[in-house]
């Protein structure tokens, strides 16, 4: 079962039709794989959709990506590597794979397994996953907002 989680904020404008894309796209994921905890972030750190796996505290699954993929950015960008694709986490209880999206896109895809020996297969699934949110997450407005 997944949350709609609609962000508040002025920063996204987000219709409900888009809403609903984006959980069914979520539900599909998981519902395929081991993964859990799958979310979707703006890359400021807003909390788009989410599933019912990644009630968490929340800085952990929007603030704390974005400040990676900022770093993550400015790092690859600085090493002359190219464009930031992902960023993985390897802890010894499992993996959380941030998905970042091409340049005009403002979200990434963040989620969790388990399962290290499954990384590609994660890889594939959650790419391709991605690949077809991004379509549907380039309909969502922001606004540029000063702080």
């Amino acid at each position: 079962m997944l949350k709609l989680e609609k962000a508040k904020d002025s920063e996204i404008d987000i219709s409900q039709d888009i809403l609903d894309e984006l959980m069914r796209s979520l539900e599909k994921l998981e519902a395929s794989t081991d993964l859990e905890g799958s979310a979707v972030v703006s890359k400021t750190g807003l909390r788009i959709a989410s599933s019912e796996t990644a009630d968490v505290v929340w800085d952990i699954y929007s603030a704390s990506p974005a400040t990676l993929i900022s770093l993550g950015e400015k790092i690859s960008q600085g090493l002359d590597q190219g464009e930031l694709r992902d960023i993985v986490i390897s802890g010894t209880k499992g993996y959380t794979i941030i998905l970042v999206g091409s340049t005009d896109n403002n979200f990434m895809l963040f989620t969790n397994c388990k399962k290290g020996y499954k990384l590609g297969y994660y890889f594939h699934k959650i790419r391709k996953a991605f690949l077809e949110m991004e379509y549907v997450l380039k309909k969502i407005e922001t606004k540029e907002i000063k702080y």
